[in-house]
């Protein structure tokens, strides 16, 4: 069974990876300075705003400009994101391996003394090391106990001075001591100095110098030791409260993989010695010691020795740190990405990156269920690590730097569905590996938790944009429904089945994945629920009857949602008057759903098409909503026997519902939709739109005309006829540079105005004093009429920003 320390251990790394590559991220979007605003700019070159509206804009030659424009930055960017994390590791591979021979040096260690030569070649048999480490003594230390250190390749144990003396008055103390520092050897030598090495280097390398740049910005700058005049205006505090967890987090793992070494350890020093208490005495602990030390409080370890296997009982905080470690990464890891602009829509990038979120926690999940069925199927053995999981995909979304949206009662909704279904998802693999008996059931089991996890876990993304989803895709539909039905009980028998309808766009994968939360169940147990079949054979008879009843409710698609919510409704009925375990329950529901998918089908048939959007696709639903009515009633009262029964039955009835849900008839031209028209372009935050147009050049365009416009009225001050000309001149390039006008109607119109004024008063600025023509009062005139323009739309850009801002 796999130790809780590799598990620590790999959450370690991926938390010293992802605050690293959140560091230097930031490094990367201030220097060089020539790059800080490159996002805004590239935004305002290309006409494509992206505000908080967060509405995707369908102009695709808006997205190729955006992109094109943002590709010239990245290679400062990739240098500074691939050069963290080659210090990050260069730095822990140099303290790994020079520490043991530091360490050796800085005690003074010596070759053991003879006498104990043969005692320890023994207990380095009895502990099975093929290879036993090198001895030596630690003359400054007068207590018993003992180190074990060094690489992979070379493994050293350092016994303190006492042990000598140990080893002739109570040399059972003596042999339980050696054997503790062999089972480190045996176990997690490599995996403790290497943990430490990380976050020596993780202190060193990424830490420290992040400081550094907190206290003084500028070390970013181009004049790195000027002194700073606000040193809290560099960052904004939502960043680093963030980057701060992230530290914490990061040594934690620490504490927790060094602490967990311990417990394993003297797992197998009960084992080796049969003694539950081969200590004695463990020294008693400070708090301080109890919270950052490297060992567990004394209670704890006697604890595990009593009971060492308690050891496999997958904990909520281990597990939590995993999930955190995972989710935390992935998001860094997509941030990226999305710099480097293959993390977007057009192209494969959502489907990989999905699979690769999947598969850690697929693999985090497999890990709960197999440990927790090797230490026994026990109250809260899988929820609690369910819920871990559930919780770290969830605030793992608030710790992400980049996630700068306010909680919306949508997002904590989101949030609280997640985590339900994370420790659902959990329990049943919990459920599953009590059943796997063979390591093709392992794999089985695995790659069907892989697939489940994708799909029913894998929308945690829509969690953060949920009410922004909401806003954009849910509310015009709802107000097109609202059109079509005629009564309310129409109107909610329509949104109830809409909704679920369009949230489950992956309905194959969507299919597959609630078919195997019963079929792996069945396939393990060789076994078939003995009450299911007439439950659904009876069920389906009346479903498909309750089909026919409301096929003619008004409308075609309020006909189908009544049908629908009919068909939901036996289901519930049939389950809950069988009273079958959640297994044969969610199997009853799925052979109602069949037949009844089928009906819906050839009521509302005509010719080779159906007259309904949701009567061609029921099967995108009843499979969900049968799902929670299985959940909710199933496993109460009487549970049903099991008789033997061959798997491909399970096989066949799961294979006829995905290849229902994969082929559907075509729905008429005039059929209703449940879509409203797409829009022609994505609607923008205004007062967003022109501060990010202000930061992307806007506010340097206004900068560089007030400049120019102002060298024009020095040669007037001056009244110098040549300095007034020579502004002039320089004055009409400024005001025919190409720039973007403000996203704003209004705005843009006065801004126009000012340039169209101020160039109509260079022209006669010209003819006057370098022509020599006639002044006829048009210069002035226009040249005060453009200022007041410019100052109208100057005073208007400012106003946005500050309410963009607030």
């Amino acid at each position: 069974m796999p130790s809780g320390t590799t598990l620590r251990f790999a959450s370690l790394v991926l938390l010293a990876v992802a605050t690293t590559l959140q560091i230097f991220g930031q490094y990367a979007s201030v220097w060089p300075v020539a790059t800080s605003l490159d996002n805004a700019r590239c935004q305002v070159r290309s006409g494509l705003y992206l505000t908080s509206t967060l509405e995707v804009d369908p102009d695709e030659s808006k997205w190729d400009g955006y992109r094109a424009c943002m590709a010239t930055f990245l290679g400062g960017r990739a240098v500074w994101l691939a050069g963290g994390l080659v210090l990050l590791f260069a730095v822990a591979c140099l303290i790994y391996l020079l520490r043991p021979a530091w360490f050796r040096h800085r005690r003074g260690l010596s070759p053991v003394p003879e006498e104990l030569v043969a005692p320890l070649a023994e207990l380095v048999t009895e502990a099975g090391l093929a290879k036993a480490p090198t001895f030596l003594l630690d003359p400054t230390k007068p207590r018993a106990g003992g180190v074990a250190f060094g690489t992979h390749r070379r493994k050293y144990v350092a016994l303190n001075a006492g042990m000598v003396t140990l080893c002739r008055t109570e040399p059972e103390t003596f042999r339980a001591i050696v054997l503790h520092e062999l089972a480190h050897v045996r176990n997690d030598v490599t995996i403790t100095y290497a943990t430490l090495a990380i976050w020596r280097a993780f202190a060193v390398a990424v830490l420290a110098p992040y400081v550094l740049t907190l206290f003084n910005p500028f070390l970013l700058s181009l004049t790195p030791w000027r002194l700073p005049e606000l040193p809290g205006d560099w960052f904004a505090f939502s960043v680093l409260w963030r980057v701060i967890v992230l530290v914490l987090l990061v040594f934690a793992a620490r504490v927790a993989v060094l602490r967990a070494r311990e417990k394993h350890a003297d797992a197998l020093v009960v084992r080796w010695t049969g003694d539950p208490d081969p200590y004695r005495l463990l020294p008693a602990t400070g708090w301080l010691r109890r919270w950052l030390g490297h060992h567990p409080a004394p209670a704890s370890r006697q604890a595990v020795m009593r009971d060492p296997k308690s050891l496999l009982r997958p904990g909520f905080w281990e597990t939590l740190g995993s999930a955190l470690a995972v989710q935390i990464a992935w998001w860094h890891m997509v941030t990226g990405l999305r710099d480097l602009t293959w993390y977007r829509a057009g192209n494969e990038s959502f489907l990989v990156m999905r699979i690769v979120w999947a598969v850690p926690v697929a693999a985090l999940i497999g890990l709960v269920a197999w440990r927790g069925a090797a230490f026994g199927a026990r109250r809260g053995t899988f929820a609690l690590p369910g819920l871990a999981i559930g919780l770290g995909l969830v605030l793992a979304d608030r710790l992400d730097t980049q996630n700068l949206l306010p909680l919306t009662p949508l997002s904590v909704v989101g949030s609280i569905a997640l985590a339900g279904t994370a420790t659902l998802v959990t329990i049943w693999a919990g459920h599953c590996a009590t059943l796997a008996r063979t390591r093709w059931h392992g794999w089985s089991l695995g790659l069907s938790i892989a697939v489940v996890a994708y799909t029913l876990l894998g929308w945690f993304t829509e969690v953060r944009l949920a009410g922004a989803l909401w806003r954009n895709n849910m509310t015009p539909v709802m107000d097109l429904l609202h059109g079509y039905a005629q009564t309310l009980p129409d109107e909610i028998a329509l949104k109830a089945v809409a909704i679920p309808f369009l949230m489950n766009y992956n309905r194959v994968p969507t299919v597959v994945a609630l078919a195997l939360l019963w079929l792996v169940p069945l396939v393990l147990r060789r076994e078939f629920p003995r009450g299911a079949v007439p439950a659904g054979v009876a069920g389906g008879v009346v479903a498909v009857a309750a089909v026919v009843l409301f096929g003619s409710t008004g409308t075609p698609l309020v006909a189908t949602a009544w049908q629908i919510l009919a068909v939901v409704a036996v289901q519930l009925v049939v389950v809950l008057v069988a009273r079958l375990d959640r297994v044969g329950a969610l199997l009853t529901t799925w052979l109602i759903g069949l037949p009844a998918t089928a009906a819906i089908w050839l009521t509302h048939l005509d010719d080779a098409e159906v007259d309904s959007i949701l009567a061609a696709r029921p099967h995108q639903v009843l499979p969900v909503l049968g799902t929670l009515a299985a959940l909710l009633v199933g496993g109460h009262g009487r549970v049903g026997g099991y008789t033997g029964s061959r798997p491909v039955w399970a096989a066949g009835i799961a294979g006829l519902g995905v290849a229902v849900a994969a082929w559907w008839p075509h729905a008429a031209a005039s059929a209703e939709s449940l879509q409203p028209p797409v829009p022609a372009g994505a609607a923008v935050d205004t007062d967003e739109a022109l501060a990010i147009w202000l930061y992307g050049g806007g506010q340097d365009r206004i900068m560089t005309v007030v400049q120019a416009n102002d060298k024009v009225f020095a040669g007037v001050r001056a009244e110098d006829p040549a300095a007034i000309a020579a502004g002039c001149e320089a004055l009409g390039p400024v005001l025919r540079e190409e720039f973007p006008a403000p996203p704003d109607a209004k705005i843009a119109a006065t801004w126009t105005e000012a340039l169209r004024a101020l160039q109509s008063g260079t022209r006669s600025c010209l003819v006057v004093f370098r022509d020599e023509g006639f002044d006829d009062g048009s210069m002035a005139k226009e040249f005060l009429r453009g200022l007041d323009q410019l100052k109208v739309a100057q005073t208007a850009l400012v106003e946005a920003q500050e309410r963009a801002i607030s």
